[in-house]
C-alpha cells in the first residue's frame, strides 16, 4: 500500500498545477468565444434537438441558452485563470461546460467530454496563490496534489483507449501507447531522487507533442494537448523560472497582504464591489449575440456569491480583484467576438440554416446581420 499512497500523494512542483489551470481555463474561455459560439444558430429551430443522454430528450435548447451557457462559462473560467481560483467558482465552470454539451448533439465535439474531465479534477487542484506556488528562490516549492495525479492518470486512460481503438481498426498504435504510458509516470519526476528520471520525462513529453502535431484537425484539441505536455513534462527548474517570469506582477504588486481580519475600509470595498458587479456585464450588451448578456449577468451572480464571505473577514482589497479579474473576462469577450468572425460566422451559419428551412425572410435577416459584421 505504501508504493501506491507515495504515488497519488507524493510530492510535485507546485508550479505545475498552478500553471495548468490557468492555461487550460484561458484557451477553454477563447475556445468558447471563436469556435463554440458559430454552432448556436442551429440550436431550438423547428423544435429539434438529439441530446447526449436521455434524460435531456426532452429538453430543446434554443440559441439565447446555449450561447448563455457559453458565455457564463467561458467569462468565470477567464477570471478564474486571472486571479486565484475558487472551488465554487470551477464547480460552476465545469458545470456549466458539460450541461453547454451534453444537452445536444448540435454541437458534437470529440474532445468535450475530455475537457469536462479536466475540470472536474482542477475543483480539487490546491488553490495557490503565485507567491505560493514561485519561491523567490531557485528552489521550486512542492506539495501534495493528489488530484493532479488524478489529471495525469485520466490522461494516460483516455491515450490508452486511443491506442485500443486503433490497434482494433488495425491502424498503428505504439506512439498513443507511449503517450499513455508517459502520462502515468509524469507525476512522479517532482519527488524522484534519481538523477535519470528528469532527464527522460522531456524526451517522453515528445511522444505526446508529436502524437498531436502529426494529426492535425480542424478544433483545438491540438491546442489544449500540446500546451499540457509542455506543462507536464517540461524539467522542474525550467517550469518553475517561466513561472515565476509570468506571475512577476502578481507576485509583485496584485497580491494581496498576508494578514487576516475586518478591513476598516470593508464598507468601501463591500460597495465597490458591489458596483463593479453590477457593471461588468454592461459591456456585454454591445456583442449583439443572443444569451450573452444574461449568461455574463450570472456570472455575476456566481461571482457574488463565490466572493461574499470575503467582504469581510478576507485580507484587504481581495473582493475587489476578483470583481476586476471579472471585468477582464467580460472585456475579452468583447474584444474578442467584435474583433474576429464569431458574429459573423454565427449569423451567416443562421441565415443558411433558415434558407434551407424555407424562411426566406429570416434568411435574409440573418445575411444582412452577417454582412454587418464581415470582416
Amino acid at each position: 500500500m505504501k508504493p501506491l499512497t507515495r504515488y497519488w500523494f507524493g510530492d510535485v512542483a507546485l508550479a505545475r498545477p498552478y500553471l495548468l489551470v490557468r492555461f487550460v481555463l484561458t484557451t477553454l474561455a477563447f475556445d468558447c468565444w471563436l469556435n463554440l459560439m458559430a454552432h448556436g444558430a442551429k440550436y431550438g429551430v423547428g423544435g429539434f434537438n438529439v441530446a447526449h443522454f436521455p434524460f435531456f430528450g426532452d429538453f430543446i435548447p434554443g440559441a439565447p441558452f446555449y450561447l448563455g451557457v457559453l458565455a457564463f462559462t467561458s467569462v468565470l473560467a477567464l477570471s478564474q485563470a486571472l486571479y486565484r481560483p475558487h472551488r465554487i467558482a470551477l464547480a460552476l465552470v465545469a458545470m456549466g461546460y458539460t450541461l453547454g454539451w451534453t444537452c445536444s448533439l448540435l454541437d458534437s465535439v470529440p474532445y468535450h467530454y475530455l475537457i469536462s474531465l479536466y475540470l472536474g479534477c482542477f475543483v480539487f487542484f490546491p488553490m495557490l496563490s503565485a507567491r505560493a506556488a514561485f519561491s523567490r528562490s531557485e528552489r521550486a516549492p512542492r506539495g501534495s496534489a493528489w488530484a493532479y495525479v488524478l489529471f495525469c492518470v485520466t490522461t494516460a486512460i483516455v491515450y490508452f483507449y486511443v491506442a485500443a481503438w486503433d490497434a482494433a481498426a488495425g491502424e498503428p498504435y505504439w506512439l498513443p501507447m507511449l503517450c499513455s504510458g508517459a502520462y502515468l509516470v509524469a507525476s512522479m519526476q517532482d519527488r524522484s531522487d534519481s538523477n535519470v528520471v528528469p532527464i527522460m520525462m522531456p524526451f517522453l513529453g515528445v511522444a505526446p507533442i508529436a502524437f498531436h502535431w502529426l494529426t492535425p484537425t480542424e478544433n483545438w484539441f491540438p491546442i489544449y494537448m500540446i500546451g499540457i505536455a509542455v506543462l507536464v513534462f517540461a524539467p522542474t527548474r525550467s517550469i518553475h523560472a517561466a513561472g515565476r517570469t509570468l506571475t512577476f506582477p502578481a507576485r509583485s504588486w496584485l497580491q494581496d497582504q498576508s494578514e487576516a481580519g475586518i478591513d476598516e475600509r470593508a464598507s468601501q470595498v463591500f460597495y465597490a464591489s458591489l458596483f463593479g458587479l453590477v457593471t461588468a456585464p454592461v459591456v456585454s450588451v454591445f456583442v449583439d449575440l443572443p444569451g450573452v448578456k444574461t449568461g455574463c449577468a450570472l456570472t455575476a451572480i456566481a461571482m457574488l456569491f463565490v466572493i461574499g464571505r470575503q467582504l469581510y473577514l478576507t485580507p484587504k482589497r481581495r473582493p475587489l480583484w476578483r470583481v476586476a479579474s471579472l471585468f477582464a473576462g467580460c472585456l475579452a469577450l468583447f474584444v474578442t467576438v467584435t474583433t474576429s468572425n464569431a458574429r459573423f460566422d454565427y449569423y451567416r451559419a443562421a441565415a443558411v440554416d433558415a434558407g434551407l428551412r424555407g424562411d426566406q425572410d429570416a434568411a435574409a435577416l440573418m445575411r444582412e446581420k452577417a454582412d454587418q459584421y464581415r470582416r
